[in-house]
């Protein structure tokens, strides 16, 4: 089962050596390779000092915005470098580690972190302007709409906040009898002024974004145990698009919650959204692309892991795995083009890779920050 190889993989980080690192960080020379597609611009070693049986794995992804990169540090800071050269701007202690990235909003970044604190700091300067106490780990990026935003925290709770001064206006406390559950959790997606989550007792629910009121609740993941679904809704056309780790790909009408379909694959992470259809990744390292019609059109395995991530970039795939490899893909066949070593063993990536400004950035699970052009 992939669940269990993924927590075995976890367990090889118990028995890594002590480690330390120069400083708050330093910055590893890239290889020089003209030709490769995978051209690290500059890379940054964000480990910090760990004892051993203690290492510490980073969930959470980069932000890149107006030049710079927004990263979370394990040892509680808020760190921005220059996207250019990876000269560090400014850097903010804040106590906990992050799971998720930041996002931008006018001329700040906002963020939550382990520790149940949001904060809203400008872009360029680092400074406050506000922060707020939510009293659990907070687990997804928020995600703005008509000036709210809206978090799910690790506690299972949703928070809609104003998202000028940090105001709570309401919160949904969902009841999960499991005892059992994945540490993950579904980010809320806004579409035509309704909010889309899923929870880790097996259903997805609609709410309204001005109020909280329930509008309707759907189960998709039966079983007794991590039926968490965890993925971040896709809707496209009024189609909603969601699974969990135990459960096929359904689709349901985004405005009552009908089940309209089931495609019998079970994606470890979000589809992406093509021209043509959709392109998933399995937890069984599968790639699958399927038209609009949810027909299968190629599937090829390109992988012994999960697929973590899949962005658009350079007209070809880049695909992330809770491997060490990295992957460039062909769009049209699924064919490796080329791929990018993290080198150490232990690597993965279990947060998300990011595409903008004609740059890649991922954060690596030991804690290594790649930017790539």
């Amino acid at each position: 089962m992939r669940l269990i190889a993924f927590l075995v993989f976890l367990g090889l980080f118990q028995s890594c050596a002590q480690v330390e690192t120069v400083g708050s960080f330093f910055e590893i020379q890239p290889p020089q390779n003209p030709k490769a597609n995978f051209h690290p611009i500059w890379i940054k070693n964000l480990d910090p000092v760990h004892e051993t049986g203690n290492l510490p794995i980073a969930l959470n992804s980069p932000l890149i915005h107006e030049g710079m990169v927004f990263v979370g540090k394990n040892t509680g800071s808020m760190m921005a470098y220059q996207l250019s050269n990876g000269r560090k701007v400014w850097s903010m202690k804040e106590n906990g580690s992050y799971h998720s990235r930041p996002i931008p909003y006018k001329d700040q970044i906002i963020y939550g972190n382990v520790e149940g604190r949001v904060f809203s700091r400008h872009y360029l300067t680092g400074k406050l302007k506000f922060s707020v106490d939510l009293d659990a780990s907070v687990e997804s990026p928020p995600v703005i709409f008509g000036g709210r935003m809206f978090f799910h925290l690790r506690n299972h709770k949703i928070f809609c906040l104003d998202v000028r001064t940090g105001k709570i206006l309401w919160a949904y406390k969902r009841s999960v009898p499991y005892l059992t559950t994945l540490q993950r959790v579904s980010t809320p997606v806004v579409y035509q002024n309704k909010l889309y989550v899923g929870f880790a007792d097996g259903f997805i629910a609609s709410f309204g974004v001005e109020d909280g009121i329930l509008l309707w609740e759907k189960k998709i993941s039966n079983g007794s145990k991590f039926v968490d679904v965890d993925m971040t809704p896709v809707i496209s056309g009024d189609r909603l698009y969601i699974s969990s780790l135990s459960s096929e790909l359904n689709v349901l009408n985004a405005q009552t919650g009908a089940l309209l379909q089931t495609v019998p694959l079970t994606p470890s992470r979000s589809p992406l959204v093509t021209e043509g259809g959709l392109l998933i990744g399995t937890q069984d390292g599968e790639l699958v692309l399927l038209n609009r019609g949810l027909k299968q059109i190629f599937k090829r395995k390109i992988s012994e892991f999960s697929i973590s991530s899949i962005e658009d970039w350079k007209n070809h795939y880049v695909v992330t795995t809770a491997g060490k490899t990295v992957y460039f893909v062909d769009k049209v066949n699924l064919r490796e083009v080329e791929r990018f070593d993290l080198g150490h063993v232990t690597s993965a990536v279990f947060g998300d890779s990011q595409v903008s400004e004609g740059k890649l950035a991922f954060l690596s699970s030991r804690n290594r920050l790649y930017v790539f052009e």
